[in-house]
């Protein structure tokens, strides 16, 4: 008789208080997060904390950029991570001079390797690793090797499916970065504004075109944050490329 589950196995990158973990240094140079994945507490057989040893995370920049950190069992990693049971699980992404503001999207994607010991229930939908593939449980089994069940009676072969869907092994936070070259730009605006306003306190508004611009900035800014707080991401994208062009205008 299968054991329920009553705690599943689950990515996050979420903090003790379930937000997300990404958070900007003060000095603007890098962005920390943590992998809160429930490796130890879980009750799912075949997801012992074991049998984690391998692990992705793939950062996004917002010219399209990746940059990825993995185990060493996957070559194309830019920086080589340790696996859960031997890392404190929290890492930092160093601004390089080409990075830019918008939005930095973290994506963790964590599997357990198959384990002969174990029975999979098809239900259960289990994914795992083995000889570098994924596979999916497709129909209960114990001791069947997904590598050689070459007609995938018991396993198929499982693609993960990118950014666009989170799953039990995979999970995406997203951070709005504005300080590398935003702020300052709003700064410059404000403090132009404030010139303007001092040198002829009684001029129109709608002619001082740097009071203008910065009230502007003000209005895109707070949309972004709600964009942000929202989960809104597409709108929030809309905002910083608005910033990005009234920092442009002369």
């Amino acid at each position: 008789m299968a054991v329920p589950i009553t705690i599943p196995f689950k990515a996050s990158l979420l903090n003790s208080d379930k937000c997300s973990s990404l958070e900007l240094s003060c000095d603007c140079s890098s962005i920390s997060f943590q992998d809160s994945s429930n490796y130890t507490t879980n009750d799912m057989d075949g997801h012992a904390s074991s049998l984690f040893t391998s692990r992705t995370i793939t950062i996004t920049k917002p010219d399209g950029g990746v940059y990825v950190m993995a185990t060493s069992d996957v070559a194309s990693a830019d920086k080589v991570i340790l696996p859960h049971a031997s890392s404190n699980n929290k890492f930092t992404y160093n601004f390089t001079d080409t990075d830019e503001d918008g939005l930095y999207q973290v994506r963790l994607c964590t599997y357990p390797n198959w384990d002969s010991t174990v029975t999979y229930i098809k239900n259960v939908k289990s994914i795992v690793l083995r000889s570098g593939k994924l596979y999916e449980c497709v129909a209960n089994s114990t001791n069947v090797d997904p590598a050689t069940d070459t007609d995938s009676a018991f396993w198929a072969e499982y693609t993960d499916p990118g950014s666009c869907s989170d799953t039990r092994y995979c999970t995406t936070q997203t951070i709005v970065v504005t300080c590398i070259s935003i702020d300052d730009c709003y700064r410059k605006a404000v403090a132009e504004a404030f010139c303007g306003m001092q040198k002829n306190p009684c001029k129109d508004m709608c002619d001082n075109k740097e009071f203008m611009k910065a009230m502007k900035m003000r209005v895109v800014m707070d949309g972004l944050e709600f964009a942000a707080c929202g989960f809104d991401w597409e709108n929030a994208q809309d905002h910083v490329d608005i910033l990005k062009s009234l920092c442009c205008c002369k």
